[in-house]
């Protein structure tokens, strides 16, 4: 096999997790950059898969993925990358949410006009509650990987 090829592989591997966060915060800037306004489908894949691999990625720097899957641990690091997923899936939700505003409404107390005024907003395709179940799955993830996390330390 090419040397330069057998080197390139050993860099990759001794630096996989600086490459996946790179590669993640690419991915984050092309979303934002693709968001054109709220809700495109390309800007949302750049986004969910760009957190995924910045936060995956910092896994992998810190050493997080080199437990036993069949130990508590191991579930423990298996339950913090789903609560990830949801937390990249509560993002996207986030993002399409389209909000415009129906009117100002002037305020008035005791019959003087306030210096400032309220506006009415609403949703037109309201996904709200996406992200609402999202973030409710990815907090109990989170608590329950760093259960698992914390037992399998004490055990040790």
């Amino acid at each position: 096999m090419n040397p330069w090829l057998m080197e390139l592989a050993d860099l990759l591997k001794d630096n996989a997790g600086k490459v996946v966060i790179l590669a993640g915060i690419g991915l984050v800037v092309i979303g934002v950059l693709a968001q054109n306004s709220f809700g495109t489908i390309e800007s949302a894949m750049s986004f969910f898969f760009g957190f995924l691999f910045i936060f995956y990625g910092f896994f992998i720097q810190v050493g997080l993925f080199q437990v036993k899957l069949r130990s508590l641990g191991g579930i423990g690091t298996l339950l913090l990358c789903v609560s990830v997923g949801f937390f990249a899936l509560a993002i996207v939700a986030v993002q399409f949410q389209d909000l415009r505003i129906l009117r100002a409404v002037q305020e008035f107390f005791k019959g003087a006009r306030l210096p400032f005024s309220r506006v009415l907003v609403a949703s037109e395709r309201p996904y709200l509650w996406l992200f609402s179940v999202s973030l409710q799955y990815c907090v109990a993830f989170f608590v329950a990987a760093l259960v698992f996390k914390i037992l399998h330390a004490l055990r040790r």
